[in-house]
């Protein structure tokens, strides 16, 4: 029956369905910037850890999108170090989205509270709240366009309000998440200008994530399917089918289909006690693969408290972060 549960569970992970282009990011190794997803995230490894990354899209197409994060989170037990029951953890979250003549900055705190259900079983909930700036770039300059020409309103910098929810239930081998983002329906405006006729909005979009560790043997090796699903409510949702395999904790290779547009490869190492490097390579395998095929994305996670290693969690029972993390 174990075996029947993860082949099933993997085919979920690889299910695609034809998709559509999202207003929010999204990455090939989601499952290292968990905390980008959901801010339920902060808070699964005590102490601190960072996480930063670059993801540029279709190499040698001009004004392509090229996407920038950088990540700050340090969670605490909840009731002093006696406190198996519960973990808080703040964090803080900023991103450089740009594409084409648009470009979208963002920057977000966060607080999450983790508490035990029963035994191995914990819940965890999330919440952003920062502020979003979407504007036009300087990459479009047409000198007989009256509004990008306008001192009095494409000087003007237009912030919008973000709040962003997130819930987590994981074990010590399964997590699934659930979070929106862009809850306030903002419409876009450069200065005091709409975008768009009719203007053009900025619309809330879930995401939803579940990941699954399945040790192979004496648990050198682990082989770990995850699957992502983003949209807005109203539209036809992204589905990303991911399956890692590691070796020893140390080294990890993978790939994954996001809808019928790209096929994936991830290559995990950790290159030292407290720090994992990942590199992603995406192949458009659409139309549009005739004029710029190629992805790359880098990320770097450092977690100077040992990637959430906790000498309590095997005597108390308590569920430690399913991501073993290496």
């Amino acid at each position: 029956m174990k075996i029947k549960r993860h082949i099933c569970f993997i085919l979920l992970c690889m299910i695609v369905v034809c998709s559509i282009a999202q207003q929010t990011p999204t990455y090939t190794q989601f499952v290292l910037n968990q905390y980008g997803s959901n801010p339920a995230y902060a808070g699964t490894n005590l102490g601190a850890e960072a996480v930063a990354g670059e993801r540029i899209q279709w190499l040698g197409f001009a004004n392509a999108p090229v996407t920038t994060f950088g990540s700050f989170t340090y969670a605490w037990r909840g009731g002093g170090d006696y406190n198996y029951k519960s973990k808080q953890a703040v964090g803080i979250y900023v991103e450089d989205d740009r594409a084409g003549g648009f470009s979208s900055k963002s920057a977000y705190l966060s607080f999450s509270y983790h508490t035990k259900v029963f035994t191995g079983l914990n819940i965890a909930a999330g919440i952003f709240a920062g502020i979003r700036q979407v504007g036009l770039t300087n990459l479009i300059n047409d000198p007989n366009d009256p509004i990008l020409n306008d001192k009095k309103t494409a000087s003007l910098v237009t912030l919008y309000p973000d709040i962003i929810p997130g819930m987590r239930f994981y074990t010590k081998k399964l997590f699934i998440d659930v979070s929106i983002k862009q809850l306030f329906k903002n419409d876009l405006q450069q200065g005091s200008v709409q975008i768009g006729s009719p203007v053009s909005k900025l619309n809330p979009t879930y995401t939803f994530i579940a990941k699954r560790k399945i040790p192979l043997g004496d648990n050198t090796w682990m082989l770990v399917p995850a699957v992502k699903v983003q949209s807005t409510f109203t539209n036809i949702p992204l589905i990303e089918g991911n399956a890692m395999l590691f070796y020893a904790r140390t080294v990890g290779v993978g790939a994954s289909i996001r809808g019928t547009g790209f096929a994936c490869a991830i290559f995990q190492i950790k290159i030292a006690k407290n720090i994992i490097a990942g590199f992603g390579y995406d192949y458009t395998i659409n139309r549009f693969h005739t004029a710029a095929a190629n992805t790359l994305e880098f990320m770097l996670s450092l977690t100077p408290g040992g990637f959430g290693d906790d000498k309590n969690i095997g005597n108390r029972k308590v569920a430690n972060c399913p991501d073993f993390n290496f």
